[in-house]
């Protein structure tokens, strides 16, 4: 049985989409019974659960949610780190597993990602006493950074696919401390949830295949690997080379299926395995309605209608999934250039400031030296000013 974890906070209500999109990739790759726990907020909506349900248990796997909130220590430093609004505090909840997951093992996954390969081969990975096992991060000119956080350039990890140990990280009885303290020293860490990671786990974690979180670029071969989109382009931006995949997995998903007037999608039967025990796995299980109410049908007129042919069906639900991506398209270039405009004001009002202390220093007397970052008293220089008389 496969333990897989997706966390959510999803504030305009496309959030879950996505999340539904990567379970269709790793449910078609992925013969072996899954046991899918969504950890959430309020901002999950019941009719959102209730596809993420409807998805699930269409594959026949299992689903557990898991409505949390960050413990109040946690919320009170973690509030005063720069760029957690950027992230939102929902990012914190992956630092929270070992508390609520009471498995010994889980695979955690970003929302941004592609799995197109079978699953099981990650989770089949011996992690021994390690704490977890991870990808070398991939970002570039973050040497500086890491220095800055007493963190190891060659150990630094991505967080966006991680295969937890949970048993292991349970025993070692400071972690939870230690995140706090990490979060309390640096508040302008730029990414808080990996670096907390990294800060406590990276002397002891697997440093596994990049094929299990590969960043994704436009000349990359998607067979057998799980492609992280980590940039601003996304695997469902209708411009990426993955959007035919991005679109394949929606078609599976109720939030196709809504567009269409029948199910796209249906998976091969298979055998429903037998529901864990309570005592494994504790949480409520958000179940579908048993007995669904049905309206009466008239009785069919004499002349049918034939159905449209298959490929006319295909073509409009293609058509209706191209303009939806069209639309969500404009909508993530209008974002794109707020943010941009945004970064403008940033950048002159750093140069405004940085002016303004310039100044200041040279009014102090104090210039910086170059070779060492120390800063050298110079004496003001004797100068001689005369006045001019003004009429």
């Amino acid at each position: 049985m496969i333990e897989l974890v997706l966390t959510i906070n999803d504030k305009d209500g496309s959030y879950t989409e996505h999340a539904g999109v990567v379970l269709a990739s790793v449910f078609s790759n992925t013969q072996q019974t899954i046991n899918v726990h969504i950890v959430h907020d309020t901002s999950l909506s019941e009719e959102n659960k209730g596809k993420l349900s409807q998805l699930v248990d269409l594959f026949h796997h299992n689903i557990f949610f898991y409505h949390i909130t960050i413990p109040g220590d946690m919320y009170e430093i973690a509030s005063g780190v720069h760029k957690i609004d950027y992230w939102t505090i929902a990012s914190m909840y992956r630092l929270l597993l070992p508390l609520f997951i009471q498995t010994d093992r889980v695979i955690y996954l970003d929302c941004d990602i592609l799995v197109n390969m079978d699953i099981n081969e990650l989770w089949s990975i011996d992690l021994g006493e390690r704490y977890l096992g991870a990808v070398l991060d991939q970002g570039q000119n973050l040497l500086e950074y890491f220095t800055s956080l007493g963190l190891c350039a060659e150990l630094y990890f991505n967080s966006g696919v991680i295969l937890f140990h949970l048993d292991n990280i349970r025993n070692k009885q400071t972690w939870y401390e230690e995140m706090l303290h990490f979060l309390r020293s640096y508040p302008t860490m730029t990414m808080p949830d990996q670096d907390v990671l990294n800060s406590v786990y990276s002397s002891n974690y697997l440093q596994m295949d990049q094929r299990f979180n590969t960043f994704a670029h436009a000349e990359l071969e998607l067979e057998n690997k799980i492609v992280h989109f980590a940039g601003d382009n996304k695997w469902w931006d209708i411009d990426s080379p993955a959007a035919p995949l991005y679109a394949k997995f929606l078609a599976m998903t109720p939030w196709a299926r809504e567009l269409a007037s029948e199910p796209v999608y249906e998976p091969e039967q298979a055998n429903i395995p037998p529901e864990p025990p309570v005592s494994e796995i504790q949480p409520v299980v958000i179940q579908l309605p048993e007995n669904p109410v049905v309206e009466a049908v008239a009785p069919a007129p004499q002349n049918i209608s034939v159905k449209p042919h298959r490929w006319k069906r295909r073509r409009s639900l293609r058509l209706r999934i191209r303009r939806r991506l069209r639309l969500r398209k404009k909508r993530m270039i209008r974002a794109k250039y707020r943010s941009i405009k945004r970064l403008e004001l940033i950048k002159r009002l750093h140069v405004k400031k940085k002016k303004a202390l310039q100044m200041r220093m040279k009014k102090l007397g104090l210039v910086k030296k170059k070779s060492k970052h120390v800063m050298k008293k110079v004496p003001p220089k004797k100068s001689t000013y005369h006045l001019k008389r003004t009429s």
